[in-house]
């Protein structure tokens, strides 16, 4: 069982990986992916119950707060690799290296 869980954590891993750098690179390219980071921003969107403030969060409201956390925490990583490496190009464009 410990075989599957980690094939599965690795996969994962290695999914995660992938959307970063593809999200990255949105982010990198001039005119960039608007809709695309516009899209994923919003799904990271508190859901918090506030069109009914007397609901209970359900089994799917966890869920669905999960896979926002996720994916916020994609894009922050995304972004935060997108601003390293605009900070390389435009250190090596100077002349200076890093």
């Amino acid at each position: 069982m410990q075989d599957n869980a980690q094939m599965t954590e690795g996969r994962l891993n290695a999914h995660r990986e992938i959307l970063i750098s593809l999200v990255t690179e949105a982010l990198l390219a001039p005119g960039g992916s608007p809709y695309l980071l516009r899209n994923l921003e919003q799904e990271v969107l508190l859901r918090d119950g506030s069109e009914d403030p007397g609901a209970t969060p359900s089994a799917g409201l966890a869920r669905g707060n999960e896979k926002s956390q996720e994916i916020r925490e994609i894009l922050e990583t995304a972004k935060e690799r997108a601003q390293a490496l605009r900070r390389i190009v435009d250190g090596n464009a100077d002349g200076t290296e890093s």
